[in-house]
């Protein structure tokens, strides 16, 4: 069992293989999100987030631990880093 299942949902339902097919950037992935979810998931989603960024990793542990959530975005490709991706995320899911 995850110790993450609001983002694995998250993750595995917006971030799937093909994402990119029905948002143009992960920023609309997230806009989508939170329009179309309910305030009690994107809260859940938030606090996981800020759960996972608290924990003490480094990029690559980051990038396997969301991919093991089922993501199949990879910000490296985009010229970011998993870090960073999900702060901004968090920031999004914080307004």
């Amino acid at each position: 069992m995850s110790h993450y299942p609001a983002l694995a949902s998250f993750f595995a339902a917006y971030f799937h293989q093909d994402w990119q097919a029905e948002h143009a950037t992960p920023g609309a992935v997230a806009a989508y999100y939170m329009d179309n979810e309910s305030g009690s998931d994107v809260s859940r989603v938030r606090k996981e987030l800020g759960r996972l960024l608290a924990q003490d990793l480094d990029d690559d542990a980051l990038a396997a631990q969301v991919r093991a959530l089922g993501s199949e975005y990879d910000p490296v490709a985009s010229g970011g880093g998993y870090r960073a991706w999900l702060r901004e995320l968090a920031d999004r899911f914080s307004r």
